[in-house]
């Protein structure tokens, strides 16, 4: 099975989406999160994903910001 790099980027980033909504409503504060998708993690660190039009990229970055203990 081939994905376009785009769909591989746009999986990707639902399933860390996923995966931190999963964590934050059982109530984990502290967790490891890894990805090897340079560009996801580019576009999930970048100051100007609240910019991107893209509506997960959105949804992470207002979970991030949650209380979480660093």
């Amino acid at each position: 099975m081939r994905f376009g790099k785009e769909r591989i980027f746009k999986v990707e980033v639902r399933a860390i989406l996923e995966g931190l909504q999963i964590a934050w409503e059982a109530g984990y504060r502290n967790l490891d999160l890894e990805c090897d998708n340079a560009m996801v993690v580019e576009s999930i660190l970048a100051e100007r994903i609240v910019v991107n039009r893209m509506t997960k990229l959105q949804l992470i970055d207002h979970i991030l910001k949650h209380k979480w203990s660093v």
